[in-house]
């Protein structure tokens, strides 16, 4: 988080905070990083203007950049200088705050992903870089608003860094602004970062009430924008301290693209205009990443991937909500054949139980070595509930060679799986709405017949009629339900599987049960029990496995929330489907404000506890991890802002 990276020039400027006492300093940090501590703030779709407070060794620095397609501008700025620091004029001075003396902002100018440039200092102005990229016309520039502090002992690697600047906070804040003319001033940068935040805070102003869950989905997405050589645009991980590349030279290299959740990350940036490249490139990437056999992968990172299993589909669903909103026809063009694909993979290698309803699976391929591959628990990694409760049990649930292609034995789960199963009937139907906008209105009819016939199995086998029951779940091979119910019992809904009153039924008896998915009949918590306060648990409230939690065991998620609330809208015309719809949206939009306000968190998920007083009051899961966002993503799509 503390480089600003020009592209095409992969030019890198590192913000980096140094300790002279300590001889430490801060070169690269994330929102997960002990080192540090990082409260992220408001970041712009155009890049225009960002800003984070930066905790480190007593220091609170807060850092604003203004970039985007104009000149550069930072600001650093120590917030708690004690009233003896010389900064303190500065800033206000905090009564035992921190010697702003003993830091230093040290400027490191480098080139990434191995790209060639020279980096020297500008002869006009002290302190002053001049960046020439190979291959790049151009020379970049970059001018202090005070002249450095060329007296400061830093550690040996950054002293002897080429053409590093250092200035001392104990002379308070320090800009930095790109351009050869005059040098700026302080108070000029100050100013212009100003302005950029004040007219990036007035875009929310039209979302009214919810101006603060559009600044908390826009940052949930954008703090983790990057780009990386190995695709072919920028892409949005699910958080900067995830990384599956293996023997990486440097940090540069490392990200990792998930299934759904990258999915996820494409639809909450398609929703302001200004961020829709974004959230295009990203879709692009994550469905170009499929694999030979044809699905999408589980993960993708640098080349690798996992061949033996995909994650749940939700490509053409996005695809579409995407084209409804831009008409970008082109979009669906480019990527139509290769989401079909996908649909039709799991007809041929995930659909070969007795009954014909889509299991999860992982295959075994010779030579091939992943997490699980062709085991029971690979499996569990295609549902993206790694952990569920639903798929506990022996390893004898698992057929390591229900099929075979050659020498790859493909492998399934014995268990019917209603949560994607569903999913695969709403892909299905999507991509029989995209088909003609692709040139290929010859298939609308087959993709529909394709949902109808998944439909009608969800519908005849997956319902428990039993007293305990009165919903739909997971069904074993041999005929017995698992009875293990979570939100992905809701999805039957998005697949149109259920009648109306079925679909009553599960709203009344399970929605909004204060004993099972805990969601409040006016969405105000009223009758929750305070383990169950927030709603829509990850696995029902009075499973045994819930008192204990862990991960997928009773935590709530933002995917799962989203999932939700699609199959509540195809019941839209059922009034206690609408009133359940609504309510959630209450819910689940409070649970990721109250994280957001207090911590500055995008939570990977959520605990269901009333203060999550189990985790210290923060989040249970990564810190800043996107699709925590799609908490409040479905109320301002309720609300008409998608």
């Amino acid at each position: 988080m503390l480089g600003i990276v020009r592209l095409p020039h992969s030019i890198s400027l590192t913000t980096a905070l140094c300790k002279l006492s300590t001889q430490s300093c801060l070169e690269e940090t994330h929102i997960e990083d002990d080192q540090a501590s990082v409260r992220v703030g408001v970041f712009a779709t155009d890049q225009s203007y960002w800003q984070f407070y930066l905790g480190y060794q007593g220091i609170n620095v807060s850092i604003s950049v203004s970039g985007g397609n104009d000149d550069l501008h930072v600001l650093a700025e120590p917030m708690n200088c004690a009233a003896s620091s010389p900064s303190a004029a500065s800033t206000p001075p905090a009564a035992s705050g921190a010697n702003c003396s003993d830091f230093a902002l040290v400027v490191l100018p480098r080139y990434m992903w191995f790209r060639l440039g020279t980096v020297s200092a500008w002869p006009s102005r002290a302190g002053s870089l001049q960046i020439a990229p190979l291959g790049v016309p151009g020379i970049t520039v970059i001018q202090p608003t005070t002249d450095p502090s060329t007296e400061l002992k830093l550690p040996d690697h950054i002293a002897t860094w080429p053409a590093h600047v250092a200035f001392s906070f104990g002379a308070g804040a320090v800009g930095l602004r790109e351009g050869d003319g005059a040098p700026p001033s302080l108070q000029e940068v100050r100013q212009h970062v100003q302005a950029m935040r004040d007219a990036e805070l007035d875009r929310y102003k039209a979302y009214g009430d919810l101006a603060d869950v559009k600044e908390a989905v826009q940052a949930a997405t954008l703090w983790n924008y990057i780009y990386h050589p190995a695709e072919y645009g920028p892409v949005l991980p699910v958080s900067r301290s995830w990384n599956y590349v293996t023997g990486a030279v440097n940090s540069d290299w490392h990200y990792v693209i998930f299934d759904w959740d990258n999915i996820f990350a494409s639809l909450m940036t398609s929703l302001d205009p200004r961020s829709k490249a974004i959230a295009y490139s990203n879709f692009i990437q994550v469905i170009r990443s499929k694999t030979a056999a044809g699905f999408v992968p589980n993960y993708s990172a640098g080349g690798s991937k996992s061949v033996d299993r995909t994650e749940p589909p939700v490509g053409a669903k996005v695809l579409l909500e995407m084209y409804n909103k831009y008409k970008d026809a082109w979009l669906v063009q480019l990527l139509f054949e290769d989401l079909l694909e996908w649909n039709s993979w799991f007809l041929t290698a995930r659909a070969l139980g007795p009954l014909g309803i889509i299991s999860l699976g992982s295959d075994t391929y010779e030579g091939y070595v992943d997490w699980s591959t062709g085991e029971m628990q690979g499996a569990r990694y295609e549902s993206g509930l790694d952990n569920s409760p639903m798929y506990d049990g022996e390893d004898s649930l698992f057929v390591k060679n229900v099929s075979h292609e050659g020498a790859k034995l493909i492998g399934q789960m014995t268990i019917y799986d209603v949560g994607m199963a569903s999913m695969f009937v709403q892909e299905a139907e999507a991509l029989a709405t995209l088909a003609p906008i692709a040139g290929k209105s010859e298939l609308v009819d087959e993709l529909i017949a394709r949902a109808a016939m998944q439909r009608a199995l969800i519908a005849k086998h997956l319902w428990d009629d039993a007293p305990g029951g009165r919903i739909f779940t997971n069904k074993y091979w041999n005929g017995t339900f698992d009875r293990r119910i979570t939100p992905t019992s809701f999805y039957a809904l998005m697949a149109g599987a259920a009648t109306d009153e079925q679909a009553k039924t599960m709203i009344s008896k399970w929605l909004l049960s204060p004993e099972h998915f805990c969601i409040a009949p006016k969405g105000d918590f009223m009758g929750n029990h305070d383990d169950c306060y927030w709603g829509l648990p990850s696995i029902q409230f009075s499973d045994p496995a819930f008192p204990p939690l862990g991960y997928w065991r009773g935590y709530v998620w933002g995917p799962m929330t989203q999932l939700v609330y699609w199959s509540l809208q195809a019941y839209d015309h059922v009034p206690e489907v609408r009133a359940g719809r609504k309510a959630l949206c209450k819910q689940m939009t409070a649970l990721m404000l109250s994280q957001w306000r207090q911590h500055r968190h995008i939570c990977e998920n959520f605990s269901p506890h009333r203060t999550a007083d189990d985790h210290g009051g923060d989040c249970s899961g990564t810190k800043f991890y996107h699709w925590g966002a799609l908490a409040g993503m479905i109320t301002l799509v309720e609300e008409g802002f998608y």
